[in-house]
């Protein structure tokens, strides 16, 4: 098998990795508005359902990322896509929301740790903006084709027909994760040494921009579904938008993949927050099917190249995936407390109110970017 090839199934590898592992935050909306169905719960106690899964992602993202390339890939891999699936298919079986947030928890730390195996493989590639860019791709591929599979099975069976179909699903994609083991023989190639520490200046605003970036980012992605029903769409309806919109946000993988850093990294990152921020907006204050369809759209795209750009700039900083791991924990843990602020804020009122939060988080999270100067476009 010649390099080039072995490449290529080294990524599809990767990739499958950060699918797998991200999976139960793609499924946040429906797994929200099916558990408060399922269990009757307040949005307060349903954040805290969810948010304990993710707080055990990051956790584990980070605990795992700072060692993960002395790890067997093959075996870490295998462990965390076990506990995934066996999560799944216990959630789907159980009346116990008690047994339910332990199941989570323990398949957050399978998801995590499959997030850091996943960074370790993609962050050691020759070109990482485009390695990531087609992990964008495949994931909004995947992403589109799960809301879409949730919708429905949210709508018919509710979330015990939901994790027992996901946990098929994972099944069905853990061979490829074997590609990911040839990964190793890349890393050795390359020069680790010149790897920034995490708390070095630019890693500090990187993580301080992206935690403010996440915050709004996470509750409105976990409340989507709970925003569509308020509305007045179908849990099947609202399926299909969330997927529509991430089939939209393919453009985005596809216009940097050919773009790569020719603008740097900072000005687009800049524009998409503008626009993120314009979107959410528009949604709250409209609150109605077409500011919905239409805010979704916009900020499913411009959400999609902020992160590629934010991965491509940590994997230049630590070509070994560590940085892009903490990045990706750093995501978690902020979006693991917005379901917990974000059903606070809410509680029985209207969801304009958080349009103060939204809009303060975003501003600081471009006021960081900014202090970054010419940092995040060095390649170097």
């Amino acid at each position: 098998m010649n390099k080039e090839k072995t490449s290529f199934l080294v990524i599809v590898g990767g990739i499958s990795l950060l699918v797998i592992g991200n999976s139960p935050a793609t499924l946040l909306p429906f797994t929200v508005g099916t558990l408060e169905e399922g269990f009757n719960l307040s949005k307060q106690s349903i954040g805290l359902v969810v948010s304990i899964e993710l707080i055990a992602m990051a956790i584990s993202a980070i605990f795992f990322g700072s060692f993960v390339s002395k790890l067997n890939l093959k075996k870490s891999a295998l462990f965390g896509c076990l506990l995934v699936v066996v999560g799944y298919f216990l959630c789907s079986l159980t009346d116990s929301i008690e047994f339910l947030r332990i199941i989570r928890g323990v398949s957050g730390i399978g998801s995590g740790l499959l997030i850091a195996c996943g960074h370790n493989v993609l962050s050691a590639s020759v070109n990482p903006e485009r390695s990531y860019a087609a992990f964008i791709l495949v994931t909004s591929l995947c992403g589109a084709l799960f809301v879409w599979i949730a919708g429905i099975a949210a709508e018919e069976g509710g979330y015990s027909l939901m994790f027992m179909i996901f946990g098929f699903i994972t099944l069905l994609l853990a061979p490829l994760l074997f590609f990911a083991k040839k990964q190793t023989l890349l890393i050795e190639e390359l020069d680790v040494n010149n790897s920034v520490s995490v708390t070095s200046p630019i890693v500090i605003l990187m993580t301080l921009g992206l935690l403010f970036f996440s915050l709004p980012s996470g509750g409105m992605w976990a409340f989507n579904e709970r925003l569509g029903v308020e509305i007045g769409l179908l849990q099947s309806v609202i399926g299909k938008i969330l997927s529509f919109s991430l089939l939209v946000g393919l453009l985005a993988p596809i216009l940097v993949w050919f773009v790569g850093d020719r603008f740097g990294r900072k000005k687009p990152i800049l524009v998409c927050l503008v626009l993120i921020l314009f979107s959410f907006i528009y949604m709250l204050t409209s609150m109605h099917s077409i500011a919905y369809i239409t805010g979704n759209l916009i900020w499913n795209f411009t959400y999609t190249v902020t992160v590629i750009f934010v991965l491509a700039a940590a994997a230049h900083l630590s070509p070994e995936g560590k940085l892009a791991s903490w990045m990706n924990a750093t995501a978690l843990i902020s979006q693991a407390s917005s379901p917990l602020v974000f059903g606070w804020i809410i509680g029985n009122q209207s969801f304009n109110n958080l349009l103060p939060y939204i809009i303060v988080s975003i501003l600081l999270s471009m006021f960081c970017i900014l202090l970054t100067k010419n940092q995040l476009d060095e390649t170097d």
